[in-house]
């Protein structure tokens, strides 16, 4: 490598290097950054004291209907099925191998 080239890539290594520290470097303050507005809930259409009741009570329940007839109504006994035997299987009599 000659000493022109050698020159000339050192010129041109400090100017970009120069380049590069001039663009990145802020010259201004920075700005504050403003905290994201947390968006409001509208109040609830339901007031607290029905809300906590709603709660703690079944919606069956609280339309009237007796749980006690809807449970007896709408389920039944699943019966299990009945196991059926399993026959042996029959054992083989040892005899004599003729040759």
């Amino acid at each position: 490598m000659s000493k022109l080239a050698y020159g000339f890539g050192f010129a041109l290594g400090t100017l970009t290097r120069q380049f590069l520290y001039a663009v990145k470097k802020t010259s201004s303050a920075p700005t504050a950054i403003h905290p994201k507005a947390v968006p409001l809930l509208p109040p609830p259409c339901v007031p607290d004291r029905l809300v906590r009741e709603m709660d703690h009570l079944p919606a069956l329940a609280r339309k009237g209907v007796d749980l006690n007839h809807w449970y007896a109504a709408n389920t039944r006994v699943v019966e299990k099925p009945a196991r059926r035997s399993r026959k042996k299987p029959i054992a083989r009599s040892l005899t004599s191998a003729t040759c």
